[in-house]
């Protein structure tokens, strides 16, 4: 799985969005790779951690923002598997600074589009 996340140069990609949905049963990151944009979904969560740097400014609220204003992107993004009462899971821990995100998931899907 971290290969196939790797190869997709995710480093210093500016995040297009980061959604919560169902609950927090579902997360998607998306963001641009040349001219493709990927979209990681994180499925079956059971754990999402979303930590903001408390001494950076946002300066506007993230819906105003334009896609170039959005201040983050990816640095690392992580993926352990670990067993929790004999079940599986994914442990994935994304950098983009000021935000670190740590989810536990049961799958991860990876689609592509080409943009523009």
């Amino acid at each position: 799985m971290q290969s196939m996340i790797n190869s997709y140069h995710f480093w210093d990609a500016r995040v297009l969005y980061l959604n919560c949905c169902h609950f927090a049963d579902e997360i998607e990151l998306a963001f641009c790779d040349a001219d493709i944009e990927v979209i990681y979904s994180f499925l079956g969560c059971y754990k999402s951690i979303f930590n903001h740097v408390l001494k950076y400014d946002k300066l506007r609220p993230a819906r105003e923002m334009t896609a170039a204003q959005v201040p983050y992107f990816i640095q690392e993004i992580k993926i352990d598997v670990v067993v929790e009462d004999c079940i599986n899971f994914y442990v994935c821990k994304l950098d983009m600074f000021p935000l670190n995100v740590e989810i536990w998931c049961k799958d991860i899907k990876v689609t592509d589009k080409v943009v523009g």
